[in-house]
């Protein structure tokens, strides 16, 4: 199913002023011939990640609660979902930092992009 399927992290810029907030996307398409199946076992279908030389600063999903339930996703041939977020970043130094943006189906699926933020 991997080679069925394609998961993209975007930012919308590369490059932030300090305090600017970061709008951020993950998009997954069905490449194949057929219907994929995505199975969820809560409401959360995503999630974001924000690193810094490694070490976790943001989560999107760290202060929410989701309610517990098996929920399916299909996506026919070509067709795309996206998700999108913004990170308001605080307390935070000049760098580049890494985003991974992931679909929490089970499997999961995830990919990452890299952003820099400018004093």
């Amino acid at each position: 199913m991997e080679k069925d399927i394609s998961v993209e992290t975007r930012t919308d810029k590369g490059k932030y002023l300090l305090g600017e907030e970061v709008k951020m996307s993950v998009t997954v398409t069905n490449k194949s011939l057929k219907p994929v199946e995505f199975i969820f076992t809560s409401s959360q279908h995503y999630d974001f990640i924000v690193l810094e030389d490694g070490e976790e600063v943001w989560r999107w999903s760290s202060s929410k609660v989701f309610a517990m339930l098996l929920e399916p996703l299909l996506l026919k041939s070509g067709e795309k979902r996206t998700y999108t977020e913004t990170w308001k970043p605080k307390d935070i130094t000049p760098g580049e930092y890494e985003v991974i943006g992931m679909v929490a189906s089970r499997p999961s699926h995830r990919a990452t992009c890299t952003f820099k933020i400018n004093g």
